[in-house]
């Protein structure tokens, strides 16, 4: 009996062991229950922050976001993706990659290459890719993807849209603005190195037409010619020149520019209450209209004279800006300054030319001068030699005369008297001969002798000078004897002048 009880007793005690060490065991197991489920929530409120975190960033940033798994499909994505792409957010949960890839495509300007790079971005699985994309609307952005990897393994990737619009419009006005800096600064150096007025005037419109971008140009300089007139120098530009042949430019809408009042633009010439009173198309060519947009500067030397007008148009509407006048205005300055220079050129070219001119006249005169004052010292010799021959000459008949006449009062021969007779007749015809010839001043001034040339019996005219000189000799007892050849033909001569010659000879032996 006692050993029953004692039995009991030892059951009942590990049976109380048991169900004590049973408690404790529940205890500690609803302990770590309670601290699972402690660690289980903070762990998803931490989880729920960091995905709130991760929505909030995702929200926060101004590039476009959207992630995509293995095959392209979308997992996730930003509000500013959706409003870049100004789709409805079912299309994107619920639309195929394809359906979405075309819808968007529709959206740029250039979908093919778009399309093509995409394909190509998700069968090479490039680490990272780089485009530029261009709506339709005008609006940039850069498309840059990144490859997400989750330990170490691809799980998908990451499209950023970012926008680079006004940047893109700032380097494209920056680029405009250099381009145009730099061809008004070729225009200023081309047209400064011009001083031929037509060329000049033409690059002038070329270049402004360029720097406005109208479609058509013209400049128009007046000028005054020797006789006072006033006339049109014109220079067109994107235009047919034939468009302005029968042009007024002095009238309607263009009369202000030559009047000096300064520049006009209108973004619709038309509709421009200003000009309405003035007529716009009052003076303009017909093959020009309609012309909605209209720029016109005058062109002002540094003297304030208005000396030509640039003119501008295009059918458009708002064509021209501020910044068009503000370089049509450095343009117009620059031309003046080059005309004014081309034609300071001209003038002095016209001063050059005329003092060259006055130079060589002078010149001619002085040589004229010298040729005159040479040709009169030349007349004055050969008159001087002339007349010393004449007087030689007519010595050589008087002395015949004299010398017969002489004989004949001394003697009583009849034969004698006829012969002497002879001879004074034929001295004195040649002694009228000499006479006329010094009358003739011609042959004076010349130098020159008239020749009686005909057909000559020499042996009559030796022996007519040794007749003549007879009596000379004679006088002084100067034996006078001849030997002729009476086989000698007739010879082309001047009878009187060979007489004369043989005279001189006989006389000076």
């Amino acid at each position: 009996m006692a050993a029953g009880k004692e039995e009991e007793q030892r059951l009942r005690s590990a049976a109380l062991q048991t169900s004590d060490a049973i408690l404790r065991i529940r205890h500690r197991a609803e302990q770590e229950i309670l601290a699972a489920k402690e660690a289980l929530e903070k762990m998803t409120a931490e989880l729920a922050l960091s995905l709130s975190l991760m929505r909030a960033t995702l929200e926060s940033t101004t590039d476009g976001i959207l992630v995509v798994d293995q095959n392209g499909h979308v997992t996730d994505f930003n509000e500013r993706f959706l409003q870049i792409w100004q789709l409805p957010r079912e299309m994107i949960v619920r639309g195929a990659r394809a359906k979405l890839l075309g819808v968007a495509a529709a959206k740029l300007k250039k979908p093919d290459p778009f399309l093509a790079r995409t394909k190509e971005i998700y069968e090479s699985v490039p680490e990272e890719s780089f485009d530029l994309i261009e709506f339709i609307d005008g609006r940039v952005f850069e498309r840059l993807s990144r490859i997400q990897l989750l330990n170490g393994n691809p799980v998908g990737r990451v499209w950023s849209y970012h926008d680079v619009t006004e940047r893109n419009r700032a380097e494209e006005t920056l680029r405009d603005e250099t381009r145009m800096l730099e061809l008004l600064n070729k225009t200023g150096t081309a047209i400064a190195a011009q001083l031929d007025l037509q060329s000049l005037v033409q690059i002038v419109i070329d270049s402004a037409t360029q720097l406005t971008s109208a479609q058509f140009g013209a400049f128009f300089y007046h000028i005054t010619d020797e006789k006072g007139d006033a006339l049109v120098l014109y220079a067109v530009s994107g235009a047919p020149r034939e468009a302005f042949e029968k042009f007024a430019p002095a009238t309607g809408l263009l009369a202000p520019t030559f009047q000096g009042e300064g520049p006009i633009r209108s973004g619709d010439i038309l509709r421009d209450p200003r000009y309405s009173k003035i007529g716009p198309h009052d003076g303009m060519p017909q093959e020009l209209q309609p012309v909605n947009s209209f720029l016109a500067m005058p062109v002002i030397s540094s003297s304030g004279e208005t000396i030509g007008g640039l003119f501008f148009g295009h059918p458009e509407r708002d064509v021209f800006t501020e910044r068009s006048e503000r370089l049509i205005v450095g343009v117009a300055a620059q031309a003046a300054i080059a005309i004014d220079n081309a034609r300071l050129y001209q003038d002095a070219q016209k001063e050059l030319i005329q003092r060259k001119q006055a130079e060589a006249e002078r010149e001619r005169l002085l040589i004229s001068e010298k040729e005159a004052r040479e040709r009169a010292e030349r007349e004055t010799r050969m008159k001087d030699e002339f007349l010393a021959t004449l007087s030689h000459e007519l010595r050589t008949p008087l002395n015949a005369i004299l010398g017969w006449a002489s004989i004949i009062r001394e003697t009583d021969k009849r034969d004698e008297i006829m012969e002497g007779l002879e001879v004074i007749e034929r001295n004195a015809r040649s002694q009228t001969q000499i006479i006329e010839d010094l009358l003739d001043m011609s042959r004076i001034v010349s130098g020159n002798v008239r020749l009686d040339v005909q057909r000559v019996d020499l042996v009559a005219v030796v022996k007519s000078a040794l007749e003549s000189v007879r009596p000379m000799a004679g006088g002084k007892e100067i034996r006078l004897t001849s030997v002729l050849d009476p086989l000698v033909g007739p010879i082309s001569g001047d009878p009187a002048r060979l007489q004369q010659v043989l005279w001189n000879l006989l006389t000076n032996a």
